[in-house]
């Protein structure tokens, strides 16, 4: 579970970064929050998850 807190934290500050970077092209800032959130998605997606064992999984 931290490692997702950590990459969501890491995420956070590039989105920061870019949306900054592009301050003053509102269509810029607007492809490039779609294409991060997009990529935020499958990077969650892809990180392990910590399993209940009570379940039986």
């Amino acid at each position: 579970m931290a490692i997702k807190i950590i990459a969501t934290l890491v995420w956070t500050a590039g989105l920061i970064g870019v949306v900054k970077l592009l301050s003053g092209n509102d269509l810029a800032q607007y492809a490039a929050i779609f294409i991060l959130s997009g990529l935020y998605a499958l990077l969650i997606d892809k990180l392990p998850s910590p399993r209940n064992h009570d379940e039986g999984y």
